[in-house]
């Protein structure tokens, strides 16, 4: 059996308290951005908050991430499978039977053109309906 070839990886970086302390220092004197200052430290082009990370732990910043219980978040969450907040049932109702009465009078209207066209084709020879055949 071969053996598999495990990926290269990068070493990893170590740095005393005293470096961290050097390199957060360099930082709050100002003039470099964090990416300057770590490339010169480190050679490395990315700082991936580690500045931040030795300030938190060193004691510049008092900013300790808080995370929140789920259940706090999930109250005020408004769920998306509830229906749309409907209107008053009396208002409802309104609705409803004008759409009704909407429904009746365009089927009446429907009857009325088809028996004209009936009409129409019958007495007066006029052909209104397409044909099938047609295009």
């Amino acid at each position: 059996m071969e053996k598999k070839e495990r990926a290269k990886q990068r070493p990893g970086m170590y740095f005393s308290t005293q470096q961290k302390h050097t390199i957060v220092k360099a930082f709050l004197e100002g003039g470099k951005s964090k990416q300057a200052i770590w490339k010169e430290f480190t050679g490395s082009h990315r700082e991936c908050g580690k500045i931040l990370k030795f300030m938190r732990q060193l004691g510049y910043i008092d900013d300790s991430v808080k995370k929140k219980p789920i259940s706090f978040y999930m109250k005020d969450k408004p769920s998306t499978n509830k229906l749309v907040e409907l209107p008053e049932k009396d208002e409802r109702d309104a609705e409803i039977r004008q759409l009704k009465l909407q429904l009746e009078d365009s089927q009446i209207r429907e009857q009325a053109y088809l028996v004209m066209i009936e009409l129409a084709e019958r007495e007066l020879k006029i052909n209104i309906r397409k044909k099938s055949f047609t295009k």
